[in-house]
């Protein structure tokens, strides 16, 4: 199967809107829109090749951009590894120049338009704070009251994107503590995830639910609704292949670091490992297992999206 490097890019204008260019008539997947780049060249870096597609598609000069996601997607005859960059600064004015539709929308227009299968994950990731909070148990807390305060510690603190983790308690103990975690989110604008049945997830209106590694494996089709969002804890290559044939939308990649005897049943990756992992990786993934969110540049470097954890994740 033909395997192909392509860099993309994320543009937003001053009301924060996504460029967005339409394939050609005559072209692979005509019709679609995408984030606009193209094919890297051998031995081209990711940066220099955004330069030179953006320069003879759109015209424009860029001055900055750094990594902001990658994933690799497998069409039926092409095998296409995307790497998403993100845009700070550019000169001149974007135009088609090779006959193509532009088009500036929101991330939620976008989500309407027809596009390649492997950019659509990439709408998803662009909604979510790429720095995902997750909970200590609440046993490790002395009252609900305690645990609550540091649940929204960490929403004052800016985390936009947060998961409750309570695997102590029963499905009829957490349903009130979900419920209270929730209004917090909400208060605080932020998105937040139930790590828990499915349906328990949903009947509490949380954004989405965090599959763990145990149930990612036992599942068999995508547990809720495409308006919702799904990510699952993984650990190994098969584990990412069977997220992105469930259709989920993100996934953490664990054990990065170490983060003590104990922790995780899988081996630690390291920075290396993550990033081989990574690079066939059909959906955005977060680094996680002994990272902060200092370690976002470097997961970004490697591939990834985000970063994901719980001690590091604190209000300080």
């Amino acid at each position: 199967m033909k395997s192909v490097a392509v860099v993309a890019a994320v543009l937003r204008d001053g009301q924060g809107r996504l460029l967005l260019a339409q394939r050609p008539a005559g072209k692979h997947l005509a019709g679609r829109w995408e984030f606009p780049g193209g094919k890297l060249e051998p031995d081209e870096s990711p940066a220099e090749g955004l330069v030179r597609e953006l320069a003879e598609e759109l015209g424009i000069g860029i001055t900055r951009s750094r990594p902001l996601l990658s994933l690799t997607h497998h069409y039926e005859d092409r095998c296409i590894r995307l790497l998403l960059r993100e845009v700070g600064a550019w000169e001149g004015v974007p135009t088609g120049l090779e006959g193509q539709a532009l088009a500036w929308v929101s991330l939620e227009q976008a989500g309407t338009l027809p596009m390649p299968a492997a950019d659509r994950p990439m709408l998803k990731a662009l909604a979510l704070d790429p720095r995902y909070a997750i909970s200590p148990d609440p046993a490790a807390f002395a009252d609900t009251e305690s645990f609550l305060s540091d649940w929204e510690s960490r929403l004052q603190a800016g985390y936009g994107w947060v998961q409750l983790r309570a695997n102590s308690l029963t499905a009829s103990e957490l349903r009130p503590l979900a419920l209270c975690c929730g209004a917090l989110a909400r208060r605080y604008r932020a998105r937040w995830m139930l790590n828990a049945e499915p349906t328990l997830a949903e009947a509490v209106g949380a954004d989405g639910v965090h599959l763990s590694l145990e149930r990612l494996r036992a599942c068999r089709a995508r547990p809720l609704p495409a308006d919702r969002i799904v990510t699952a804890s993984c650990q190994t290559a098969e584990d990412l292949r069977l997220a992105g044939r469930l259709g989920l939308d993100l996934v953490t990649l664990s054990p990065v670091a170490s983060i003590g005897p104990g922790r995780s049943s899988g081996p630690q990756l390291d920075w290396s490992g993550f990033e081989r992992l990574c690079a066939d990786s059909p959906l955005p993934v977060l680094a996680l297992g002994g990272v902060g969110p200092d370690d976002l540049p470097r997961a970004r470097a490697a591939g990834g999206f985000g970063v994901a954890g719980t001690s590091r994740f604190d209000a300080s």
